[in-house]
C-alpha cells in the first residue's frame, strides 16, 4: 500500500497546511481598476474576505446615484452611467479617499 503524501511533490516541508482543502484561503489582495464610462477613476482593492466589489454599488445607492450599470472585466470594474458622470466620478472620489 502506498500513502502518497501532497507535499512530496514540493521542494520544502508544507506542514499544518491542507492541500487539498475545498475552503479557499484569500492569499493575495486582489485590486481591480475602477473606470466609469471608459475614464479611469481609482482603484479598489479587496484587502479581506469580506470585502467585494458590489460594495461600491452599495456606496452609490447610498449616496442617491442609481442610473449606473456595472461588469467586471478581468481586473477591470466598469461603471456605465448615462446620469450625471462627474457627481457619480466625484462620489467615487470620495470613497476611494475614505477607503
Amino acid at each position: 500500500m502506498s500513502t502518497e503524501n501532497p507535499n512530496d511533490s514540493y521542494p520544502f516541508p508544507i506542514s499544518g497546511v491542507d492541500l487539498d482543502s475545498k475552503n479557499s484561503v484569500k492569499l493575495n489582495e486582489d485590486t481591480y481598476e475602477v473606470y466609469v464610462n471608459d475614464e479611469l477613476v481609482g482603484h479598489k482593492t479587496l484587502k479581506s474576505a469580506g470585502e467585494k466589489l458590489s460594495d461600491i454599488e452599495d456606496f452609490l445607492s447610498h449616496q442617491g446615484i442609481n442610473d449606473f450599470s456595472s461588469a467586471v472585466r478581468g481586473d477591470h470594474y466598469l461603471i456605465h452611467t448615462s446620469g450625471d458622470f462627474e457627481h457619480l466620478k466625484n462620489a467615487l472620489s470620495v470613497y476611494f479617499e475614505n477607503r
